[in-house]
């Protein structure tokens, strides 16, 4: 913890206090009993307090040339380090005074060298220009000096602890081209320094200029704050605050990738940013597919869209989408989506339709859009758009095997066990800043057609009002592992940002995931990435996807929850998510969430976090 003081002023004289006065302010309790150890035994090199050793580190030599926030690496030490910074302003005029004097010994031993005809030396001529350079700063009024004082405390439980620690410290400081001493024989004295008194007992002083002073304020450090933004998390190795904004111009777009085994606080933490995103303005579109997100999406005052085989809430798939600059022909555009979605509602398992097919189907739709009315002529587009009924009455009015047997698959989503998700024209909307697309009732086999078919309405209704928006999938390898649905998933991580809008996909399947080609590109694309605890079993794959360090591999198959690497801007920061009750209350799918929702039943499918 950094701690600065300034010279302090001189304390007024006390008022004399009487005897029964004295008595009974020292029977009260103080804040000194509540702090003070029990004893304090001096030793030459450290100081114990009751159970832990202290030592001070003093800091002697500074490197010649330093930039802000140098003295980061003491800042973000792997363990708690206490620095204290003295500052004493000196009176510029007699600084001016001992400068001149300063250089004219110098200038004088310039001469001598010069006559008796040896070599200029280098430290006195680099001294001359430092000392001539301040004088003029000085004089001009653009600096100042100060006298510094730079300590170091270290605490530890045992001896051999603090030796170790006194080490690595002294290490660090020596990659920092700096020079520091243990106080031997005066560790009261820099105790009394450290504390937060306003004391140097120590006075080990260093003369610095104002910008080299400015540069010594621990107030950076290698934490991952954005100017505008939310509370992601806490960084580990500082406990600095992770603030992002997923929309920040240093970013190349908005995109977050969460991979974490299950019950690692990924979903938990994806209520969180949200709730807090929501405070800056992002709209925010959740597919759920465990029914997760209903207790906040009520208390945010949300939409929940519900979709199912008896849901009365519908979305067509044959909506068009609005006329922009990439989008020159919307029926086009609108086709080639269709077809993708049929790829996956047609297709046998793991496997894509054939050319033959896809031609027919291709045909069939611009025929289906052309009985509603609907050709290339933009002025046909404001028309009601046809119905999966209406493809299916096409293919059976095409004559061959083929077109039937098209029809045949396709008569189950039309008037089968499958035909409520697409009986009618689509009935809802976007009108709220958080959305919730529940899918946790759809049928194992109309999963992913349902996510497919949510993220094209989803895709078509963003380009037509531009905001920022944050669309949310689940589970997203369920869409991942169908051909067409991860080839529309990897295009709309490319194209996202072009309409103020970032995909946050979620998955538990990481070898999975990365072993896809689809999938890697969803990853390419993403800004923004957090890795939460790992299986060892699938842990090798992110290995080597992130090229994590040993250190980062044993973090993530030791992390707790919500824990976990979150990656952005190059850097990679260890942080841990935190929540206030409230939020806490809002985002667990724990027990919490059945006593918010009134519902005492237990239900053994909802995750803790």
């Amino acid at each position: 913890m950094p701690f600065l003081t300034i010279r302090r002023r001189k304390r007024p004289e006390a008022t004399p206090i009487g005897g029964d006065e004295r008595k009974f302010i020292d029977g009260t309790r103080s804040l000194a009993d509540l702090i003070a150890p029990a004893a304090v035994e001096l030793s030459r090199a450290h100081l114990r307090l009751d159970a832990q050793y202290v030592r001070v580190l003093a800091v002697t030599g500074y490197p010649r040339s330093v930039g802000p926030g140098w003295l980061s690496p003491l800042i973000d030490f792997e363990e708690a380090l206490e620095v204290s910074v003295h500052v004493y302003p000196l009176d510029s005029h007699q600084m001016v005074s001992t400068l001149t004097r300063k250089m004219v010994q110098l200038h004088s031993s310039r001469l001598l060298a010069a006559r008796d005809g040896r070599l200029a030396d280098p430290e006195r001529e680099v001294a001359y220009e430092d000392a001539e350079r301040l004088r003029d700063a000085l004089q001009r009024g653009e600096e100042k000096v100060f006298a510094v004082s730079l300590y170091i405390l270290l605490r530890a439980t045992t001896p051999a602890a603090l030796d170790d620690l006194t080490r690595r410290v002294e290490a660090t400081i020596g990659s920092m081209l700096a020079h520091s001493r243990v106080a031997l024989l005066e560790q009261d004295s820099a105790f009394r320094s450290c504390l937060p008194l306003g004391l140097n007992d120590l006075l080990v002083h260093r003369n610095l200029d104002t910008s080299s002073l400015a540069t010594l304020f621990p107030f950076t450090s290698s934490s991952l704050t954005m100017e505008r933004g939310v509370l992601y998390g806490i960084a580990l190795h500082n406990h600095s605050p992770v603030i992002v904004d997923p929309f920040d111009a240093s970013l190349e777009n908005a995109n977050l990738v969460v991979f974490a085994k299950s019950g690692a606080g990924k979903s938990y933490f994806t209520k969180l940013t949200a709730l807090r995103n929501l405070l800056l303005g992002v709209d925010f579109l959740i597919v759920d597919p465990e029914n997760e997100y209903q207790a906040l999406c009520t208390a945010v005052d949300g939409q929940m869209i519900r979709l199912a085989s008896s849901s009365p809430q519908h979305l067509n798939p044959f909506d068009l989408p609005p006329a922009d600059e990439e989008a020159t022909d919307p029926l086009a555009e609108q086709v080639t989506a269709l077809l993708a979605l049929l790829d996956l509602m047609l297709a046998e398992s793991g496997r894509s339709l054939a050319v033959p097919e896809r031609a027919l189907l291709d045909r069939a739709l611009y025929q289906t859009y052309a009985a509603a009315g609907i050709t290339t002529n933009p002025t046909t587009h404001a028309r009601p758009a046809p119905l999966l009924a209406d493809l299916l009455a096409t293919l059976q009015a095409t004559p061959g095997e083929r077109a039937a047997d098209l029809a045949t698959r396709l008569r189950r989503y039309v008037d089968g066990s499958l035909a409520g998700l697409f009986r009618g024209p689509t009935n809802v909307s976007l009108d709220r800043s958080f959305v919730v697309f529940n899918v946790q009732a759809l049928e194992a086999d109309l999963r992913p057609i349902g996510i497919h078919l949510i993220t094209t309405f989803v895709w078509n209704q963003v380009r037509r009002a531009r905001r920022p928006r944050l669309l949310v999938i689940d589970e997203a390898w369920s869409l991942i592992q169908c051909p067409e649905g991860g080839a529309f998933l990897a295009g709309l991580a490319r194209r996202a940002r072009k309409y103020y809008l970032g995909l946050v996909t979620i998955t538990q399947d990481v070898a999975d995931f990365l072993g896809s080609d689809h999938g890697r590109t969803v990853l390419t694309n993403a800004a923004l990435k957090l890795l939460m605890k790992q299986d060892s079993a699938t842990i090798e794959p992110v290995v080597a996807a992130f090229r994590l360090s040993p250190e980062e591999r044993r973090f993530l198959l030791a992390a707790g929850k919500g824990e976990g690497l979150f990656f952005a801007r190059g850097a990679h920061v260890a942080l841990q998510v935190e929540a206030s009750p409230l939020e806490h209350r809002l985002a667990t799918t724990g027990p919490e969430l059945f006593r918010l929702l009134g519902n005492t039943e237990t239900n053994s499918g909802v995750k803790e976090r």
